[in-house]
């Protein structure tokens, strides 16, 4: 059989027609409407799934982020925006995630050590003896050409990271000998 625009009734039709008996086997009795609503919640919802099973469905493995004093954080998951070939990451040197996989990139010392107690990099210092101090700093200036930002989130492996740069300073007798770049790997 076959069905023709002018068989179609007009939305506006004041005739009524008979109920078919096609969804008599429900048990209820099921309006077309009501069928076809549940056919379109079924498409939507099949629909949302396998967007979410594919990776435009996704959210970035990382993303930008504010420190509490108002250094900023990257934009992009692979930081091709501070370096246009990406990075390969680093693993941590220092702290607890010393034996995970990499997160981070670039510090002299990478790790948790480097964390104050929120996750962010330490800015703070340390009186190792009467004659030595470690200070700790965080700052903006480590990553990236024109635009340079301070902390970035990093996903590995299913757990996601801040890696949060700065510098440590070791001071003899009040005068810096050293000062190193620093990373703060710390999970969020």
């Amino acid at each position: 059989m076959t069905l023709h625009f002018t068989d179609i009734p007009d939305a506006d039709a004041t005739e009524t027609t008979e109920r078919t008996q096609a969804l008599t086997a429900l048990g209820a009795l099921a309006k077309r409407r009501t069928v076809l609503r549940g056919m379109a919640l079924a498409g939507a919802t099949i629909g949302a799934t396998a967007l979410g099973w594919s990776p435009l469905g996704r959210s970035d493995a990382a993303s930008a982020e504010t420190s509490p004093s108002g250094l900023l954080g990257w934009d992009a998951n692979d930081c091709k925006d501070a370096y246009p070939n990406g990075y390969n990451e680093q693993p941590d040197n220092v702290g607890v995630y010393q034996s995970q996989p990499g997160a981070c990139f670039g510090g002299y010392y990478m790790g948790s050590t480097m964390c104050d107690s929120t996750g962010w990099h330490r800015a703070d210092s340390v009186r190792n003896s009467w004659i030595q101090t470690t200070s700790y700093r965080p700052i903006s200036s480590a990553c990236g050409a024109t635009t340079t930002k301070n902390a970035w989130r990093w996903t590995v492996n299913g757990v996601t990271y801040r890696c949060s740069d700065g510098t440590m300073s070791i001071k003899y007798w009040g005068l810096t000998w050293y000062t190193y770049l620093t990373i703060c790997r710390a999970r969020v």
